[in-house]
């Protein structure tokens, strides 16, 4: 990707991850005008409320992009080290002035707290775009260089380990570590549907790994990404090493070195038919549907954002890795990105429709947004990654 490509990709990301973080934060947008308190009094009174470790993630995670593209976008003009201080005082701007408006918001908690891991976030991302910066100067020596030619599959790859080990809190206690093997224990270990499952996003997540470290062989690749994955379901609190995913680990694994001599068209094809099946029994199991539908939302995220459940995070990382792969796969199937983003969310959009008439399933707009967002991001990079081969080809 080139200079200027980099800041157009940088530009539009960080507008989508602020309107997403101003939406998220204050939605539904409820004000009162009861508070007569100065802006300095507003923001030296607010309380250090505590708060659960899905939420400092989620808080850590929401603005980690938002640091990463101003980072990224400032480093050019005032150097690397200062962007990434620059990036964190707006951080600290932008939370600080959110957490002020929810002090008039009636069904939001305003806390310091929230400032605290919203600015650790920002720092996190400048200094990541800082990284990633060092390593563009070296590119093809550099470890990152994979990261830095294939962001989607970086993308989808994080996705996925974020969705198996959010909320990321590790656990020093033995008998933390010894309650992750219960599972493993107590059975059943057939249990074909969750293996399924497992293994296609097993397959999906080496095939990433694979686009990003082309010249490594598959199977040790994916087997090392299996082992570090089940060590951190081990040391993050709360998480389980589950009976199903250890058999779908082996059966993806020997399943991976046959779907490698495919061509690559063909293996993405494959893989996005089963990811579109695997969407679909998701979205409309149990297949119990009902005579009479109920209403379908227009309002994003408003089932997420009005009922708080611990599993927001967890779901969010789920659903942008089914959809982006979706999409990504098709392109890498041989689609152009328009038409995959328009399959996948006519897919998506359909399985929402008819989870009106399925019991216990908010059908709303919202995931057919994410599939258009992640179809808009893939479009912006797969054309930015067709020019720069175009531009070293006539070279």
């Amino acid at each position: 990707m080139s200079r200027d490509d980099g800041q157009r990709a940088a530009r539009w990301l960080l507008g989508v991850v602020t309107f997403l973080i101003v939406y998220g934060s204050l939605y539904p947008f409820r004000f009162e005008s009861g508070d007569a308190r100065g802006i300095i009094e507003l923001v030296t009174g607010l309380p250090w409320a505590r708060t659960t470790r899905s939420d400092i993630a989620a808080n850590v995670l929401l603005y980690l992009p938002f640091g990463a593209c101003l980072g990224w976008m400032l480093a050019a003009r005032i150097g690397g080290a200062l962007a990434a201080l620059v990036a964190t005082a707006l951080g600290v701007l932008l939370s600080t002035s959110i957490e002020v408006a929810q002090v008039f918001e009636t069904r939001r908690v305003a806390s310091l707290a929230d400032v605290f891991y919203n600015s650790l976030g920002s720092l996190a991302g400048g200094l990541l775009a800082l990284l990633l910066r060092s390593a563009r100067h070296g590119f093809r020596r550099h470890a990152f260089a994979g990261v830095l030619a294939q962001p989607i599959a970086t993308a989808l790859l994080l996705l996925w380990v974020g969705y198996r080990l959010a909320p990321f809190a590790l656990t020093l206690k033995p008998a933390d570590w010894a309650a992750a093997f219960a599972p493993l224990a107590a059975g059943p270990w057939l249990s074909p549907g969750a293996t399924a499952e497992y293994v296609v996003m097993w397959l999906v997540a080496g095939t990433a790994l694979q686009t990003i470290v082309p010249q490594r062989a598959p199977l040790p690749t994916l087997a090392t990404l299996m082992l570090g994955l089940s060590v951190g379901l081990v040391l993050v609190a709360g998480k389980t090493l589950e009976s199903a995913e250890v058999v779908a680990m082996a059966l993806a694994l020997g399943l991976a070195w046959p779907l490698s001599r495919l061509a690559a068209p063909a293996n993405a094809l494959l893989l996005a038919a089963l990811l579109a099946v695997l969407i679909t029994i998701k979205g409309l199991s149990p297949f119990d549907f009902r005579v009479d539908p109920g209403g379908f939302g227009l309002v994003p995220f408003r089932d997420s954002l009005t009922r708080y459940r611990a599993t927001n995070l967890l779901d969010m990382f789920e659903k942008c890795f089914l959809y982006g792969s979706l999409v990504w796969l098709l392109v890498r199937a041989g689609s152009r990105a328009l038409h995959a983003t328009l399959a996948a969310a006519g897919l998506v959009l359909g399985i929402e429709l008819l989870q009106a008439w399925l019991p216990g399933k908010p059908a709303d707009i919202t995931d057919p947004l994410l599939v258009l967002a992640a179809g808009g991001l893939i479009a912006m990079f797969e054309g930015a990654a067709r020019h720069a081969t175009r531009i070293r080809a006539h070279r």
